[in-house]
């Protein structure tokens, strides 16, 4: 066992996600949704699934657990250039699914807008907070209650929780926003209703700007309206094929286009529109695949509505209106999701149960006896856990390694994930093989220029730490060298006696959420 600092103080820490399912490392800020054990969609066959990252220990996307221990994850950059990343709750992913509808093969993350705010945060008289992002309407949940999505907004970067957000969400700050577009009467436009925002910086970017949205008017050469049927943005370049009203498409901007882009009605140039349906690979049809979003555009006459920008053909008999949240599985093919099945529906006007989320892992150096309520960090996860929802844990110690299933709910942005029950079982040590998040230092000397190893350790044991080009190796660590010894870090990967193939290597977050 390694050695982190959490709170001010040194514990002995590991995390097996082997025992309870392997998957990959996925950090918070709150925020969730069920992490409900449900077969994959890819059962009996590979498929595809787009929706959101919802759960911990092994990855939930939608609800349904998927490992992803030779998974390639990736999210394009500004350039539009693919490079390895990071899970995080609440982000919107696509994954194509193995034959055995358990792993994922490859994963990518697709936000809907990065870049400016550019008009400040302001709450209404529900307490959600709502925002412009790249000119677009976004729109931060504070209960779970108040969409049919049954989400609260996962916040990364921003501090004052508990009062107005305008001042971490003021003009000019840089922001990254996942969700799902709905239409909102009392805008008079498609919003985002975020999932996830994650703050960028405090300070103007050079970055390109990413801007999104739903196509509200029969698209023109070269042009298409976005969001709202009058006063929206226009984006000008080349566009997609048979693009229609009611598809989401994005496009990165050039940033100095952006910074003298007078706005209004003045066209906003991108070089490329891209739809961002359901995609199926090159070559492909009628792929089994999964999907999730708020409906729009629906239509009882055709029985068709559109969901995240894909056009979806209900089944026969299926009552939905716009605005609902709904989950099916089908075959999609040209861009449209037939033959569908509803899994899941969520009515606009319904009463709404918060949806659970789940943090699964194995640790030691949790006070169990502390009494009251105890807080913790959970596979990159801040947990309270009030008094009374850790009976099982009660008569372990603190040095006793433990698998923990937490459940609960995120009661409001920005806020840790308040248990409603947390069960404890006893285990030995990681066995070989299994999937295990290690906390602990570089030692010097043992990473070189370019390298692929290094040493990770400390006065109680060393493990030799592999990685290759699908690992996700955090930014702030700069490039391989020298320059990364000594550092405090987290991995994850599998483990095989004392070497570790890493999946993740990041600068070790001290017990906060990202």
């Amino acid at each position: 066992m390694l050695t982190i600092f959490s709170a001010g103080r040194v514990r002995k820490y590991f995390a097996t996600l082997g025992l309870l399912g392997s998957g990959l490392l996925l950090s918070s800020c709150g925020g969730g949704a069920a992490a409900v054990l449900l077969s994959g969609v890819g059962s009996g066959g590979t498929g595809l699934v787009q929706g959101l990252v919802v759960g911990f220990g092994s990855v939930f996307i939608d609800g349904n657990e998927y490992t992803t221990t030779t998974a390639t994850i990736q999210q394009d950059n500004d350039q539009g250039i693919p490079q390895n990343a990071l899970l995080k709750l609440g982000q919107r992913v696509q994954a194509s699914i193995d034959s055995t509808g358990t792993a994922i093969v490859t994963a990518t993350v697709i936000p809907s807008l990065s870049g400016p705010v550019t008009l400040a945060a302001t709450q209404d008289s529900s307490g959600d907070e709502w925002a412009r992002v790249c000119g677009q309407w976004i729109r931060i949940v504070s209960s779970a209650t108040h969409t049919p999505l049954g989400l609260t907004t996962v916040l990364s970067g921003v501090n004052n929780v508990g009062t107005t957000l305008s001042p971490q969400l003021g003009v000019g700050n840089e922001v990254e926003v996942h969700g799902v577009w709905s239409w909102d009467v009392a805008h008079n436009a498609y919003v985002l209703v975020a999932s996830r925002v994650e703050v960028l910086s405090a300070t103007p970017l050079t970055s390109n700007v990413l801007v999104g949205g739903v196509v509200s008017a029969a698209p023109t050469s070269n042009e298409v309206a976005l969001n709202a049927s009058s006063g929206g943005t226009i984006l000008q370049g080349t566009l997609p094929a048979g693009l229609k009203v009611g598809q989401s498409v994005s496009a990165w901007v050039d940033r100095s286009t952006w910074n003298n882009w007078p706005g209004g009605g003045t066209p906003l140039p991108a070089a490329t529109i891209s739809a961002a349906s359901l995609a199926v690979p090159s070559g492909s049809s009628n792929q089994k695949a999964q999907l999730s979003g708020l409906v729009s555009n629906y239509s009882a006459a055709t029985n068709t509505a559109t969901v995240q920008g894909t056009v979806v053909t209900l089944p026969t008999g299926a009552k939905v209106g716009d605005g609902d949240y709904i989950k099916l599985t089908g075959l999609v093919s040209a861009g449209v999701l037939s033959d569908t099945t509803v899994d899941q529906e969520n009515s606009v006007g319904t009463v709404v149960t918060p949806q659970t989320i789940q943090v699964l892992g194995t640790t030691n150096g949790i006070n169990w006896n502390a009494g009251g309520a105890i807080t913790f960090v959970l596979q990159g996860t801040s947990v309270t856990a009030p008094e009374g929802t850790y009976a099982s844990c009660a008569a372990l110690t603190s040095l006793t390694t433990v698998s923990v299933t937490v459940t609960g709910t995120v009661p409001s942005p920005g806020q840790p994930v308040v248990a409603s029950l947390v069960t404890c079982t006893a285990v030995a040590a990681p066995p070989s093989g299994s999937v295990s998040d290690f906390h602990g230092t570089i030692q010097p000397g043992s990473v070189s220029t370019g390298g692929t190893s290094l040493i990770l350790g400390n006065e109680d044991n060393a493990f030799t730490v592999n990685w290759t080009a699908t690992t996700y190796i955090d930014p702030a660590l700069g490039p391989v060298g020298s320059g990364w010894s000594a550092q405090h870090v987290e991995v994850m990967g599998t483990l095989n006696g004392a070497t570790l193939t890493a999946m993740v290597i990041r600068l070790d977050a001290h017990g906060t959420n990202d």
